[in-house]
């Protein structure tokens, strides 16, 4: 059987070259995320930016799942907020490939796994909101911007039982990496908290009904070489995945 096609987001940016010209705009993306769906068994494929949305569209239903990895803020536009201080860096073209790989993976019922501001983009995409700045809007006082390397673990995380996450790591406490200085505020009505910090921030998400999602704040792609439950995270996408691509081929669509 094949392997299942994963597609990853990634930063639209401008790159300098050595050689004279205009400078060269690609999409970037750490080798972490791939690794990991490899690691798990998927065949990983990082994005284009491409400029005509009907083939944005088919190139999603071309995959059998999805990665919305870490990067900048998401516009508080699209959760109907002016933008306040502290806001960071924003990625309009990003936030616009995303919106409709969501919507394009929902229609399908194709599983989603969210890192970081991929959790944050799931819920703004779905209806929630967010806190634009931790620092100035959230009255918890845990760094969740680690001075430490991105492999070693920042604080706690409480799972629910029972959740896709927690049955991921094989248990309800776990410590984690930390990134962000945003967050999900009000969860998005097709989605539900299941793991929170030890202030009562929220970490992870997952859908309420049969399309197949999970999301987490923290960083499992720097982790899952010495982590098992971040690898779990990995091989629940690759496998949700494999199981939905074998259902529509032997259904003949």
């Amino acid at each position: 059987m094949a392997r299942p096609l994963i597609g990853l987001t990634g930063s639209h940016e401008i790159r300098q070259s050595s050689v004279p010209g205009v400078p060269l705009q690609a999409v970037m993306l750490t080798d972490d995320y791939a690794r990991g769906v490899e690691e798990a068994g998927g065949l990983p494929v990082v994005l284009p930016y491409l400029a005509d949305e009907s083939r944005v569209l088919e190139l999603a239903m071309r995959l059998d799942g999805l990665v919305l990895t870490g990067g900048n803020d998401v516009d508080p536009n699209l959760y109907g907020q002016e933008p306040l201080q502290g806001l960071g860096t924003l990625e309009p073209e990003r936030d616009r490939l995303e919106m409709l790989l969501v919507q394009a993976m929902k229609r399908a019922q194709k599983p989603v796994l969210g890192i970081c501001r991929g959790m944050q983009m799931l819920n703004v995409a779905l209806g929630g909101t967010l806190y634009q700045d931790l620092p100035r809007q959230w009255k918890g006082k845990i760094q969740h911007s680690q001075k430490a390397p991105r492999h070693a673990y920042a604080h706690t995380v409480k799972l629910k039982p029972g959740s896709r996450v927690a049955e991921c790591y094989g248990k309800t406490a776990i410590r984690v990496n930390s990134f962000h200085h945003q967050a999900v505020k009000d969860v998005a009505p097709a989605l539900k908290a299941v793991g929170w910090d030890s202030e009562g921030l929220v970490e992870a998400i997952e859908s309420e009904g049969r399309w197949p999602v999970v999301a987490v704040q923290w960083h499992p792609e720097n982790l899952w070489r010495e982590d098992e439950g971040a690898l779990g995270l990995f091989h629940w996408l690759v496998e949700v995945a494999a199981s939905r691509a074998a259902d529509l081929a032997s259904s003949g669509m």
